[in-house]
């Protein structure tokens, strides 16, 4: 597949590339090298927030099918003749 020039590419696309193009190759690729730390530092702390959040969410669900429990045993049964205790 042939890559896309200037003209069919989106501008600001092309300027960036001339962004880049205009640093020295080492400087480019040292500031390129520190984006992507930064970016996947940026990453891996967001997983590390959703991870945690699912699983206070499954604690929480855990203690509430408990709590639910916990009350349920807690009440009388109905009676065998009630209306209630016939189903």
């Amino acid at each position: 597949m042939a890559e896309k020039t200037a003209c069919e590419g989106n501008f600001f696309d092309y300027l960036i590339d001339s962004f880049w193009a205009s640093l020295p190759e080492q400087t480019a690729d040292d500031l390129a090298k520190c984006k992507k730390d930064a970016l996947s530092w940026v990453k891996d702390t967001v997983t590390h927030l959703v991870d945690e959040e699912i699983k206070w969410t499954e604690w929480h669900l855990d203690n509430a099918r408990r709590m639910r429990r916990e009350y349920q045993a807690s009440q009388p049964s109905p009676p065998a003749d009630s209306p209630l205790g016939a189903v």
